[in-house]
């Protein structure tokens, strides 16, 4: 039976793959950093440590960019950047009947901004951003054993075919979502065997339905 929901954020509650990419491309050009953009695209949605070291950037510069990238990419968010993927109301349904939290690769402080901004304020009991861990299977189990929860008793809900492979790791079912704003093809997703894919979060009822084995 589940007993909490974890989510990932960008492109998978909010749609901010244009606001991310071109706040990385300015502050990259800020530095006069050369690289390739399509390497970038196939880098996003990691985390930040990780699309820097990818795109070949010095151990010593990656503290000063990170902290350059967050203050664009908070400000585009703030300024309108963002919005919802899909319709958060089934959601606000589900939090009466099981916790929801937030387990991202961007930080914290951009979460909140953007929880702020899209005026999903009490949606989520807990926001964990990658400052907050090394991978997302290691902050769910983490998490999992600071609840009381077994893994079985938990989803992860996100767009990237990573995610699909955190929740496996992790132990829990892996939901991915599939619309306009995911970050991974469905081909990628779908290559990991995800337990459920979703087109929005009315279908997370379903989902529950079939791993809980009850009507709602």
């Amino acid at each position: 039976m589940i007993k909490v929901i974890f989510f990932d954020f960008d492109g998978t509650i909010s749609d901010a793959r244009k606001i991310a990419f071109e706040s990385l491309v300015r502050t990259l050009d800020d530095y006069g950093y050369k690289f390739s953009r399509d390497k970038l695209l196939g880098l996003m949605g990691n985390k930040m440590q990780i699309i820097l070291k990818g795109l070949g950037l010095k151990t010593k510069d990656l503290e000063i960019v990170r902290e350059k990238f967050y203050k664009y990419f908070t400000k585009a968010a703030l300024d309108g950047g963002i919005s919802p993927c899909v319709s958060i109301k089934p959601l606000w349904k589900l939090l009466e009947e099981y916790p929801l939290i937030a387990v991202s690769n961007s930080e914290t402080s951009f979460l909140r901004a953007s929880i702020k901004k899209l005026k999903l304020k009490g949606l989520f009991r807990e926001v964990h951003g990658a400052e907050k861990f090394v991978s997302k299977d290691e902050m769910l189990r983490r998490l999992f054993k600071r609840m009381k929860i077994k893994p079985s008793e938990a989803i992860y809900v996100g767009d990237r075919f990573s995610d699909v492979r955190f929740a496996k790791k992790a132990g829990c079912f892996s939901v991915a979502v599939q619309n306009r704003c995911s970050w991974s093809s469905f081909a990628l997703v779908k290559k990991e065997k995800p337990d459920f894919i979703i087109r929005d979060f009315r279908s997370l009822r379903r989902v529950l339905r079939e791993i809980d084995g009850k009507s709602f």
